[in-house]
């Protein structure tokens, strides 16, 4: 048996992991070990050069998981250090978790239950809620399961398929710290500067190549030319130089207008959305992962990589 069939195995349980079990508990999930580190680098900033104390934590926290995959990796072959690395790649990407709350979501706002759909919404969400409708809400959740398809499913793919467990798994430190620190607002406008462009590099090709599997995912689910056209033409709207494209893009497969109110408005000429466009773009989302791991089990073949 090769090490390419080995790392297709390791990849194939790492996604039967996901959809049939989803996210291990808190105290064994290696994104929350990222976290807790992350944390610990912030509660001993310092008051002055915070942008080089926001390098020196980004390289060592990116450092530190790259050094875990390179130990996972040099384990071997047998059925251990499968289930093992399956594991840790798994907790690099989440299809089945992103589903789950989008369609929950969706429920509850079929079912009026606009205040919970609020509350709900803080976690999955980088905005304000409390005053969200129906569209607004509906919105949201459409913006985040396209934006998550880059960050939560195809780039850290993109990154297990160039650089293999390691890659992955530095990868989602990458965004994990972005996630914590990158923002450009007080306390992090400075602690969390370098992660944010680092973010923003590691994102700039999935993020483009992601209109590629909206636009095939369209064909069955959507309007592919309305992606095309809305992703060309909006994807430069949002303040991330990455999340439009994919954003954009599902705008304008399911053809519904998406805005961030106070900050960008995708596909303005479109209606607004509503619950049942949170069930299309999911089976958007769904199959353009399915091809994006087609993909990635087909180029491993074809080009023999060895990870």
């Amino acid at each position: 048996m090769i090490i390419l069939d080995f790392w297709l195995q390791v990849l194939l349980l790492a996604l039967l992991l996901d959809l049939l079990i989803g996210e291990p508990p808190v105290f064994l999930h290696p994104v929350v070990w990222m976290g807790n580190l992350i944390n610990f680098f912030v509660s001993c900033a310092p008051k002055r050069h915070r942008k080089l104390y926001g390098l020196f934590m980004t390289a060592f926290c990116t450092g530190t998981v790259l050094l875990a995959g390179f130990v996972i990796v040099s384990w071997g072959e047998d059925l251990i250090s499968l289930v093992i690395a399956a594991f840790f790649l798994k907790s690099t990407f989440s299809i089945r978790m992103l589903i789950v709350s989008a369609l929950g979501i969706k429920k509850d706002l079929e079912g009026g239950m606009i205040e919970k759909v609020r509350r709900d919404l803080k976690t999955f969400v980088g905005r304000d809620t409390g005053s969200l409708n129906e569209p607004q809400a509906s919105s949201a959740v459409i913006e985040s399961l396209a934006e998550s398809f880059v960050d939560g499913i195809l780039s850290p793919l993109v990154y297990f398929l160039l650089f293999g467990l390691p890659g992955a798994l530095a990868y989602r430190m990458i965004n994990t710290l972005d996630s914590m620190v990158g923002y450009k607002k007080e306390p992090f406008i400075e602690l969390g500067y370098a992660t944010a462009k680092l973010d923003d590099i590691v994102n700039w090709i999935p993020a483009r190549l992601s209109l590629i599997f909206i636009f095939m995912a369209s064909v069955f689910f959507g309007k592919p030319l309305g992606a095309v056209r809305t992703c060309i033409r909006d994807h430069g709207r949002t303040a991330s130089p990455n999340s439009g494209w994919s954003m954009a893009a599902v705008s304008g497969a399911l053809g519904v207008r998406l805005e961030k109110v106070g900050y960008h408005v995708l596909g303005a000429q479109y209606d607004e959305p509503g619950p049942v466009h949170i069930k299309r773009a999911v089976n958007i989302v769904v199959f353009s992962s399915l091809l994006v791991i087609a993909g990635t089990f087909l180029i491993g073949k074809v080009a023999l990589i060895r990870f």
